[in-house]
């Protein structure tokens, strides 16, 4: 039992120390906008879902890219939703595409430009509570300093108990889906 509390422990030293040497600081889209889009949350589906309107009007649906927060029915999904709906709804965003999914939704880094935190990355935001996965099957298609980065929140929110992760053993949503649908 002492050998695996003390792996743990150096496993998430070296996960600190791996971060900060690759430079984890996440950096918003480019404040010209280049590549970026900016957008109003209009809804809050679930925690790594939103429906957003550009300036021209038009709404499309956006899915978070490379996290996987609970689904609504799970263990704090509800949790998850109701903190990125207080985070961001009627609020103005940077989308920073990531391409699109199987369903047509956009996949972005969202940025919230103001607040406290300014810039905060909302799916980083999310690991750090303990409110979502990273989703390591699409890990391959993140930047690495961002991929070490999510990887590293949510080892710390893992190994402090935070959010989701107080439960012994929680469902992955990819896992609650495929037994669920």
């Amino acid at each position: 039992m002492r050998f695996v509390a003390r792996l743990r422990s150096r496993w998430l030293i070296l996960s600190v120390w791996l971060g900060v040497l690759l430079g984890c600081s996440g950096a918003p889209p480019a404040a010209d906008g280049a590549g970026a889009l900016a957008v109003t949350v209009i809804a809050v589906h679930d925690g790594d879902t939103l429906r957003v309107r550009d300036g021209t009007g038009r709404e499309r649906t956006v899915r978070l890219a490379v996290i996987d927060a609970p689904e609504i029915a799970q263990p704090f999904g509800e949790q998850a939703r109701d903190a990125v709906r207080a985070l961001v709804q009627g609020r103005l965003v940077r989308l920073e595409p990531r391409g699109h999914d199987r369903y047509g939704r956009l996949l972005a880094v969202v940025w919230v430009p103001d607040g406290p935190l300014a810039p905060t990355d909302l799916s980083l935001w999310l690991l750090q509570q303990g409110l979502a996965w990273h989703y390591r099957a699409h890990a391959d298609e993140q930047p690495l300093p961002e991929r070490w980065q999510y990887a590293l929140a949510e080892t710390i929110a893992r190994a402090n108990g935070v959010g989701l992760w107080v439960q012994p053993d929680p469902q992955p949503p990819w896992a609650w889906r495929r037994l669920n649908r």
